[in-house]
C-alpha cells in the first residue's frame, strides 16, 4: 500500500463509507457532476500521490477497507482502455509525421548543397521542418505515458516535454507570420526583415522561451504535492501568451489578406500563382481559427486559476479525459497543418539564392534564405 502525500484536517474529517462517496468527492469539483455528499471544504485536495487513486474509486460498488484508502490504482487504470488507445494514436501519428518531415528536410538540404556552400543557410521552409521535427520527437516520448497517468514518465519530465511542444508551436506561428510580413514589406528581391518586423520576431521567440520555462518549472511553485502548481503563476502565463498569440494571429490574417489583394490585382501574376496564394490564405484562416480557440483557452485558464492552487486529479469520464488532453491534440493539429502545408511539390525546384517576391509569396513553403 502506498502512503498518501498528506492528510489535511479537512480530509481527516471526511469518512468515506463506500466507493460512491470517494467517487463523489473526486468528481464533485467537475462542473455538472453532483456527489452524494456535500463536502465542508470547497477546495479539492488529492487523496493519493500522483498518479495514484484509491483502489476501486471509480466502481460505485466498491467499499474502501475500514475507511483507509488503498492508493495503488493509477490514473491510467481508472481511465480504462482510452488511455493506452490515446497514447498509441499519438505515438503512431508522430512517428509517421517524423518520417515524412525528416525525409523532406534531408531532400531539401541535399538539393541546396553546392561545392561552395556545403552548409547553406536554413530557409524558412527548413526551419518549419526543424521545429516540427522537434515537436515530433518530444511527442513520441510523451506518448509513452500521456499525462504521466501510468507512472511511467515522471510528471516533471512530462511537463518539460509539453513545454517543448508548446513553445515549438509558438515558434512555428512566429516564423510563419513574420515571414509573410517580410514578403509583403520586401524591397525588390531583398526579403530581409525590416527593423520593426525583427522586433516582433524577437518578441515572439522570447514569448516561446517564457512558455517553455513556465510550463517546465511551474509545478515547483507548489512543492507540497507532486503535480500541483500555483494557479496565479499559471494564469499570468496564459494571459501573457494569450495576448501574444492573439496578436500574431491578427497580424497573420491582416498581411495574408494584403497578400491576397496584391496577388489578385493582376500585376503579371498567372493563375497558378493566384491559386497558391489562395492556399496560403486558406492556411491562414485555419491558423486564425485555431489561434482564436487557443486564445479563448488561455484566458479561460487565467479566469479559473488566479488565486488558487491547482492539484492533480484524474478525469471522471472519457469525455473528461479528452478535454484534459486538449493541449496534446492542438499540438498534433499544428504538426498536421505543417505536414500538409510543407509537403514538397513535384514540380518545385529549390533555388539556393531565394525567389522573387511574387514567386516566394506564392509558395506555401517559402524558400527565402533572408527572412530569419
Amino acid at each position: 500500500m502506498k502512503k498518501m502525500p498528506f492528510l489535511s484536517d479537512e480530509i481527516k474529517a471526511l469518512w468515506f463509507e463506500n466507493a460512491t462517496d470517494v467517487h463523489g468527492y473526486q468528481c464533485d469539483f467537475y462542473p455538472g457532476i453532483v456527489s452524494t455528499k456535500v463536502w465542508a471544504d470547497e477546495e479539492y485536495l488529492p487523496l493519493c500521490h500522483l498518479p495514484y487513486m484509491p483502489k476501486g474509486w471509480a466502481d460505485v460498488d466498491g467499499i474502501p477497507e475500514s475507511g483507509e484508502l488503498d492508493c495503488t490504482e493509477t490514473y491510467s487504470v481508472s481511465y480504462g482502455a482510452i488511455h493506452p488507445i490515446f497514447c498509441a494514436f499519438l505515438g503512431i501519428m508522430y512517428v509517421v509525421y517524423f518520417s515524412l518531415l525528416f525525409t523532406w528536410y534531408r531532400a531539401s538540404r541535399s538539393r541546396r548543397k553546392t561545392k561552395n556552400a556545403t552548409h547553406p543557410p536554413y530557409t524558412v521552409s527548413e526551419k518549419f521542418y526543424v521545429g516540427a521535427l522537434v515537436i515530433c520527437v518530444t511527442g513520441i516520448i510523451s506518448a509513452v505515458d500521456v499525462g504521466s497517468a501510468a507512472g511511467i514518465i515522471p510528471n516533471w519530465l512530462y511537463s518539460c516535454l509539453l513545454g517543448v511542444q508548446g513553445s515549438g508551436v509558438n515558434v512555428i506561428l512566429v516564423l510563419m507570420v513574420t515571414n509573410w510580413i517580410a514578403i509583403m514589406t520586401a524591397r525588390g528581391r531583398d526579403t530581409s526583415m525590416l527593423p520593426w518586423v525583427r522586433k516582433v520576431y524577437l518578441l515572439g521567440i522570447g514569448g516561446s522561451v517564457v512558455d517553455f520555462l513556465c510550463t517546465s518549472l511551474e509545478e515547483f511553485t507548489a512543492p507540497d504535492v507532486d503535480g500541483a502548481y500555483d494557479g496565479t503563476v499559471n494564469g499570468i502565463k496564459h494571459a501573457f501568451l494569450g495576448l501574444l498569440e492573439g496578436g500574431f494571429c491578427v497580424l497573420g490574417l491582416v498581411f495574408a489578406l494584403r497578400m491576397k489583394s496584391q496577388m489578385s490585382s493582376g500585376q503579371q501574376v498567372n493563375e497558378k500563382q493566384k491559386e497558391q496564394v489562395r492556399k496560403i490564405v486558406g492556411y491562414t484562416y485555419v491558423v486564425g481559427g485555431a489561434g482564436s480557440v487557443g486564445v479563448l483557452f488561455r484566458f479561460s485558464r487565467t479566469a479559473l486559476r488566479l488565486g488558487v492552487t491547482v492539484y492533480p486529479a484524474p478525469a471522471c469520464s472519457a469525455v473528461g479525459f479528452i478535454m484534459g488532453a486538449l493541449v496534446e491534440l492542438v499540438v498534433l493539429l499544428v504538426v498536421t497543418c505543417v505536414v500538409i502545408a510543407q509537403r514538397p511539390s513535384k514540380q518545385k525546384k529549390i533555388k539556393p539564392h531565394g525567389e522573387t517576391m511574387m514567386t516566394t509569396a506564392a509558395s506555401t513553403s517559402v524558400e527565402s534564405t533572408e527572412g530569419s
